[in-house]
């Protein structure tokens, strides 16, 4: 019987945290350094099983199903399903070195990944966008009701502008480099949960939000000119600010406020929480890779568990 190996990169997001879920313009880019990778064999028995060594999870359909395996388990039956398979059985094994519940994601990496591995396994081909929509069926589960930034991204490995419900848009980049440090404060913040208090929050007080919301957005469209620009100070100055107004949404923590200090005491550009907050990772865009360098130490020195580096040029 056919294997199919299907991959997808980790995401972080620049600008428009929770102002995205609301309509507004967000920037994302993907993290090659932090990926998922899925094997799947086909198998003659019809079920679907999912092994994954990382969480020392299993799933056998018609068994009791771990809740982290449930979206992708029924995702590989719509994919059978759709190519009229629905007798085949998948062997399929998850892999992936994104952090679970740090905001990179890591859930639609998976199923990104998951369902290029069953096209390659049954010798079919699907479009970036059809890719996106299966995918959105495990996003949905994993996050009750997800922007779809994160899909988009990690289904075209390519910098997007989003807007929810539109196309997403190419980012054009400008003749500089602009370079990033990914820092891991080890505390898992699920984004259903923290996205969920933030709607209870604008029930409270919907005017002060939706104003931090809008700023947000525009500054994703201020960000997207420098970038095309490559102005990358301005950029900085830009995702400073943006987390100054993250705080006010109540979304940072102790923990990501001591990596953005350290980050920029030791000459980082800007930086900023990236993802739903809480918890989760902080971003930092650096000058070179001297500056690189000296800013990932830092933040080591700071408590960082984890550190990614990621980049966006031409």
């Amino acid at each position: 019987m056919s294997k199919g190996v299907g991959e997808a990169p980790g995401k972080i997001l620049l600008i428009g945290e929770h102002s995205v879920v609301y309509g507004h313009p967000a920037i994302a880019m993907p993290v090659e350094g932090a990926r998922a990778r899925v094997e799947v064999d086909l198998a003659r028995d019809g079920r679907i099983e999912i092994e994954a060594p990382d969480i020392a999870q299993r799933a056998v359909e018609g068994q009791p199903t771990p809740a982290r395996l449930a979206p992708l388990q029924r995702l590989a039956g719509s994919v059978r399903e759709l190519f009229g398979e629905p007798g085949v059985g998948l062997r399929v094994c998850v892999r992936s070195s994104i952090p679970v519940g740090r905001g990179m994601g890591s859930g639609a990496a998976v199923a990104v990944a998951l369902v290029r591995a069953i096209c390659a396994a049954l010798d079919r081909k699907l479009a970036d966008d059809q890719v996106e929509e299966l995918a959105m069926e495990a996003e949905r589960e994993f996050h009750g009701t997800p922007s779809g930034v994160d899909v988009a991204v990690t289904a075209r490995r390519q910098a997007v502008y989003f807007v929810r419900g539109r196309t997403p848009q190419p980012i054009a980049a400008g003749e500089s480099v602009f370079r990033f440090v990914i820092a891991d404060t080890g505390i898992e913040a699920p984004t259903m949960a923290v996205v969920e208090e933030v709607r209870l929050a604008r029930e409270r007080d919907q005017a002060r939000l939706d104003a931090l919301f809008w700023e947000l957005g525009s500054m994703a469209s201020v960000a997207r000119e420098i970038i095309r620009c490559g102005a990358p100070a301005e950029m900085g100055v830009c995702m400073s600010h943006a987390h100054a107004i993250l705080k006010e949404v109540g979304v940072s923590s102790p923990e990501l406020d001591a990596l953005v200090h350290a980050a920029l005491s030791a000459g980082a550009l800007g930086a900023k929480l990236s993802g739903a907050g809480r918890g989760g990772v902080m971003i930092a865009l650096v000058e070179d890779t001297a500056a690189e360098a000296r800013v990932a130490a830092a933040l080591r020195d700071a408590g960082a568990v984890g550190l990614f580096s990621a980049a966006l040029s031409r």
